[in-house]
């Protein structure tokens, strides 16, 4: 007997019952999934198509448990280099503006992203924080970028506290990171605002850098160190990557071969576009080749002009070692310079050579570039000229010119160091000092190819040879160069007349400008940047009245490259915030891919936040060392921080003020006196800013040591009243010169660069302490 078949209905409950549908939330829950995974896979595409991105350190990174990333902020797509290279998720804190503009939000909720901002109250924020706390609790990973925004000058701004808060609740382990070569993308701030710019390269190469685990009470500025030392160590990681500087100068002209690059001011003077500078570059060097032979150093005599800017060019075609000896030096400085190198040949003008009457001994072969122009055939000059039009830049990098064998770790030039306080030394810089050092200033000026700098610093000083010479070069801006700085009326009508907004100086060339220039010449300027000594804040203020700006004070020395730190241009992002670029009386924040630190003179290690120490710097823009003196590279650099000689303290932004230097200070009584505070104490009751005294230590048979002090005119003021002045400054009276230690000179002694000639002032202030005691 046949069973009847049950009602459809029933057969539809016995199937249901037998598989129970997924419930409405589970359902959604698989969607979200199912979202999430195609909205990672769009993510992971694009970031593998245009970023080539090196994970590094993320051994370091906790495979399971609670951590807290922390993260330098440069675009807005850091968040996402992170997530999809870290392996882990990692729910950010972020924004909570973002959360409320679709797409961007779905995106947000997809990555489990934790929103928050000042503004939105204490009872929210402290909801956020404590939901992160859970977070860890939980055993997630949780990011922060402490910065509290993305920067908008491209230095590492100062880290804010909030992190602590969530780490009150959870102790976890830190996790330092830095992004690095994300600066410059159309989602970073570098050349306009987000996305409203054309991308610099089609592919970047961005480097993760992950640092070991830190204990959850690292402060806020130990943790921003170890982030800087980390991109510190990205920026050296790069240098495979970089090109020589005259191999970056090469494809550059051949990409915009007609664009403005070096100007001669004078009245008869050249217009130079790339494709010419470039031609002349090379034509220069094929007829240098046979004359230079096999010398692996070549010695350049030349003022800054555009035949100077042409001869290194030529002689970095070539594959030597530039050595712009410094003409005004003394004799015996200049042959030690080319003994130390073992210079055969030194290109030089014969103008210049004999209004000057150098005399660089018989065993010089000297070359005058007069003798040298009219070698070169007008059809040899427009053959070279239309192959740099014409070729592509890789053809002729490789091809025509053979660089390809010009490494990066090739020595570019030996500087010598100005010799403030002894015998100068021969420091070798690499193509990938030069290159590192160019790379960390297009953080600080923020040169662009429509940019044009005016040079007046010499090429044997290191910030000429970087800043003046290779930086507009490798850029694509353009430069002005003439080769007197003293002369500043005809600088300030140069500046006004070709429109400069670039301009790098000193003090004491500013203090000519301030005298003779008005305040329509400089009218264009950009960013004034001033190095090689200290900026006086009365300067700075008087500079600012006359001319409705400020001049940045910037920090270096030869053997960094030479840039170390540097004041920057406020940016104001709204009406009541605003990214704090420059301090008064500061030298600025270190560069990116430059880490400094404050330590002990004798011991090496770190000091607490705002006490005065010795200043070390860290970084691509390190020196090589000392040429033929691997004692003096071993005492001055160790595990490649370069010891400065400078003392310093530093704040919770970041902010460097050098208070003196170790060699300036005098053992009295057995306390350490530094020259500088006393000096600046003088400069105040003088009320100049005008540098009229030096003050350094002479032997004393009772105390060690005892001050001196040489000063020129005072313009009617006597000693006793100026010393009675400084005694009721408050200054200890340990650190107070005797009224029969001031001694009166025609001028003090400067060197080339304008800084304090301190051996002849030391020397001097010998001669006067002796004929005194006599």
């Amino acid at each position: 007997m046949l069973t009847p078949s049950p009602p459809k209905c029933e057969m539809v409950v016995a199937r249901a019952s037998a598989k129970p549908a997924a419930p409405p939330a589970e359902r959604v829950g698989i969607l979200f999934r199912i979202v999430e995974l195609f909205v990672r896979l769009i993510a992971w595409a694009f970031t593998r198509t245009f970023y080539r991105v090196r994970v590094v350190g993320l051994e370091h990174l906790p495979k399971t448990g609670p951590a807290l990333v922390v993260c330098n902020h440069v675009s807005w797509v850091d968040g996402f280099i992170l997530v999809f290279h870290l392996k882990r998720r990692i729910r950010f804190l972020v924004f909570s503006g973002w959360f409320t503009k679709p797409p961007m939000s779905w995106v947000l909720r997809l990555g489990r992203c934790i929103p928050i901002h000042k503004s939105d109250g204490p009872r929210e924020i402290v909801k956020s924080l404590r939901y992160a706390s859970e977070c860890l609790e939980r055993g997630e990973i949780v990011g922060v970028f402490p910065e509290g925004g993305i920067t908008r000058s491209g230095f590492l701004l100062p880290f804010q506290r909030g992190y602590e808060q969530i780490l009150k609740r959870c102790p976890a382990p830190i996790i330092p990171v830095c992004l690095e070569g994300l600066w410059g993308s159309i989602f970073s701030h570098r050349g306009g605002k987000l996305f409203w710019k054309w991308p610099s390269k089609l592919t970047r190469s961005v480097t993760v850098n992950v640092g070991e685990p830190l204990p959850p009470e690292t402060k806020p500025w130990e943790l921003r160190q170890v982030v800087a030392k980390l991109l510190a160590d990205a920026f050296i990681l790069r240098n495979p990557r970089r090109r020589p500087v005259h191999r970056q100068f090469v494809l550059r002209a051949c990409k915009r071969p007609f664009r403005t690059c070096l100007i001669d001011p004078n009245p008869n003077g050249k217009r130079l576009n790339f494709a010419m500078t470039l031609a002349g570059g090379i034509c220069l060097a094929r007829e240098l080749r046979p004359l230079l032979g096999g010398t692996p150093m070549t010695g350049l005599l030349l003022p800054t002009t555009l035949a100077a800017a042409l001869a290194n060019i030529a002689v970095a075609l070539l594959g030597k070692t530039a050595v712009n000896l410094n003409y005004t030096a003394s004799r015996e400085a200049m042959l030690s310079a080319i003994q130390q190198c073992q210079i055969k040949q030194v290109i030089t003008a014969r103008a210049f050579r004999e209004r000057f009457k150098f005399d660089l001994g018989p065993d010089v072969q000297i070359i005058d570039l007069e003798d040298i122009a009219p070698r070169v055939g007008k059809i040899s000059k427009l053959l070279t000229y239309l192959g740099v039009v014409c070729l592509p830049g890789w053809f002729v990098e490789h091809v025509w010119l053979r660089l390809g064998k010009h490494q990066i770790d090739d020595i570019a030039t030996v500087i010598f160091s100005s010799g403030t306080t002894g015998d100068p030394k021969g420091v070798m810089l690499s193509h990938a000092n030069i290159a590192g050092n160019i790379d960390s200033m297009l953080h600080a000026i923020d040169p662009l190819p429509r940019d044009r700098l005016l040079g007046v610093l010499p090429f044997f000083h290191s910030f000429g040879y970087t800043v003046a010479l290779w930086l507009p070069l490798t850029v694509g801006a353009s430069a002005v160069y003439y080769p007197d700085p003293r002369q500043a009326k005809e600088i300030g009508e140069f500046c006004r007349q070709f429109r400069c907004n670039l301009f790098v100086t000193t003090p004491t060339f500013l203090r000519f400008i301030l005298r003779r220039c008005t305040k329509e010449d400089f009218a264009t300027l950009r960013v004034l940047m001033t190095g090689a000594e200290k900026l006086p804040r009365s300067l700075a203020d008087e500079f600012a009245a006359k001319f409705g700006f400020a001049p940045l004070e910037g920090y270096g020395c030869t053997e960094l490259s030479p840039v170390v730190a540097a004041n920057a241009p406020d940016v104001k992002i709204a009406d009541d915030y605003i990214q704090v670029g420059q301090k008064p009386g500061t030298i600025g924040r270190a560069l990116t891919g430059v880490a400094v630190r404050i330590v002990d003179p004798n011991s090496w290690e770190p000091l607490p936040l705002g006490q005065e120490g010795l200043l070390i710097a860290y970084g691509p823009n390190v020196m090589v060392g000392y040429l033929n003196r691997p004692e003096a590279t071993r005492e001055a650099i160790h595990d490649g921080w370069y010891a400065t000689g400078d003392i310093a303290r530093m704040d919770e932004e970041g902010f460097l003020t050098i208070t003196d230097r170790i060699s300036r200070f005098s053992k009295i009584a057995g306390e350490m006196v530094p020259h500088q505070r006393v000096e600046d104490e003088l400069h105040r009751i003088l009320d100049t800013n005008e540098r009229v005294c030096a003050v350094c230590g002479v032997p004393d048979d009772r105390k060690g040591e005892r001050l001196v002090v040489l000063h020129t005119p005072l313009n009617g003021r006597s000693i006793p009243e100026l010393h009675e002045r400084l005694t009721e400054s408050g200054l200890p009276n340990l650190w107070l010169p005797g009224v029969r230690c001031f001694f009166e000179i025609p001028e003090l002694p400067v060197l080339g660069s304008g800084k304090l000639d301190l051996a002849k002032v030391n020397k001097l202030a010998r001669e006067k302490a002796v004929q005194t005691d006599d």
